[in-house]
């Protein structure tokens, strides 16, 4: 079954060539046949975008582009309704004809009296929790790509399907309903307060609500529902700075000199580790390199998260453990293993200096004095780079070319520089002689 898109529906003018208003008719072309339906709508001709197929809202005058606004929100209206028709039909296995569509499309926008159309009763239409895990199979065998026309992550995947369980939970404990005319401001406010109650971090329960915009919207793009609300500025997502670590250049070099001859899982663990600290790569593409990604002392990969291409220079320590491979990176291990394995190599390297940290959890501010070795984990490798780059005054931009960030508001999140190492790094500045 093919997924009607926005690229389907199109408007085309009666009388493209009138001197006068002309009507707007609405076009859906299935096999081989050709849906053509008047609107109702007029416009002269030279206040139409054939382009955009909507009409220009560039008049300086207010009075008359609001007109033209009017005009383009029907024509909106008619592409989302024919949409969630034509869905509707195609779940339902209901085969359709120009003389089907018209008697939906005339029934859905008041055109004529209601009359009773083909049954297309609510049980066909998909439930969202339904939905969203058809969205990550169809994702994961490949037939749903991401806005880049790349697969998804299997990491993204994954926590569209702990928000399918999650939502699936609080329908269970509360009774409120999780379909697509339940989302509102009120939905959004609830679900964060039930989610935070459950002891998460505000950080963890801001991603889970930015799937959740994220899902409506795909699932509206698909023609399941007409809720906007996902589009509302308050329907959000959120997050606070946390007291992430960095590990500096000396800490990393007691780490590389570590001596762990009679442990060679830690030792793995330990040049897999420092390749991401001087390479900047997140864990999913440090764990995953190549011989064929390494040439010349330079390290070229595309990056499995966003799909950029990043070339990095390798400095001496990086070759040296490259050469202990023969060449070939070392092999992976998970995720979760090589965090339990840092925590043991930071605590062997004395990393135990404490560090304040504060974090909202479960709606209330937690002040906590871990040893250092506690907080490092896989993604302290990207921001140790960034900093340790930053502090050796390495241009943001050239940063920016190896991490992949876009902006340089990005690239500050991962730089952990104290107000004293800032002072530090100005003393030679021409403005402070």
């Amino acid at each position: 079954m093919k997924t009607v898109s926005d690229k389907d529906i199109k408007f085309l003018l009666k009388d493209p060539r009138a001197d006068r208003p002309t009507l707007i008719s609405i076009v859906y072309r299935y096999d081989n046949q050709r849906f053509v339906y008047s609107t109702g709508l007029t416009i002269d001709p030279y206040q139409w975008d054939a382009d955009k197929q909507r009409a220009h809202i560039n008049q300086k005058a207010r009075s008359v582009r609001e007109t033209y606004q009017t005009i383009n929100a029907g024509l909106d209206r008619y592409r989302t309704t024919l949409k969630t028709i034509l869905t509707r039909l195609q779940l339902a296995n209901v085969p359709f004809d120009n003389r089907t569509i018209k008697q939906h499309l005339e029934a859905e926008t008041g055109r004529v009296k209601k009359v009773k159309p083909t049954p297309v009763v609510e049980r066909e239409r998909e439930p969202f929790t339904a939905y969203i895990e058809r969205f990550v199979r169809l994702a994961e065998d490949g037939k749903r790509l991401n806005a880049k026309s790349a697969r998804y992550s299997r990491f993204t995947l994954a926590s569209y399907r702990l928000l399918k369980r999650l939502l699936e939970e609080y329908h269970t404990e509360t009774g409120n309903p999780v379909d697509y005319d339940a989302y509102s401001l009120t939905f959004y406010h609830a679900f964060k307060i039930w989610l935070t109650s459950r002891g998460l971090t505000l950080n963890y329960v801001g991603c889970l609500l930015k799937n959740l915009k994220i899902l409506l919207k795909q699932a509206y793009g698909d023609g399941l529902h007409t809720n906007t609300i996902f589009q509302h500025k308050d329907f959000k997502k959120f997050s606070e700075d946390v007291d992430s670590v960095y590990l500096t250049s000396d800490e990393l070099t007691a780490i590389y000199n570590l001596n762990l001859s009679s442990t060679p899982g830690l030792d793995r663990a330990r040049d897999l580790f420092l390749i991401g600290c001087y390479t900047g790569l997140r864990f999913s593409d440090f764990t995953q390199l190549r011989p064929e990604n390494i040439k010349d002392r330079i390290l070229t990969r595309k990056t499995l998260k966003t799909s950029e291409r990043v070339s990095v220079p390798l400095n001496s320590k990086v070759l040296a453990i490259l050469a202990k491979y023969n060449g070939v990176p070392p092999q992976p291990i998970s995720n979760q293993r090589l965090n339990d394995h840092l925590k043991e190599l930071c605590k062997r390297a004395g990393l135990t200096e404490r560090i304040e940290v504060s974090r909202t959890r479960g709606g209330s501010n937690e002040l906590r004095y871990p040893e250092k070795w506690e907080l490092v984990g896989t993604h302290t490798a990207r921001r140790s780079f960034a900093t340790n780059a930053y502090l050796a005054k390495v241009p943001p931009v050239s940063i920016m070319k190896i991490t992949g960030h876009r902006s340089e508001k990005m690239l500050l999140r991962y730089i952990k520089v104290s107000s004293e190492q800032n002072a530090m790094m100005l003393l030679d500045h021409d403005h402070f002689q």
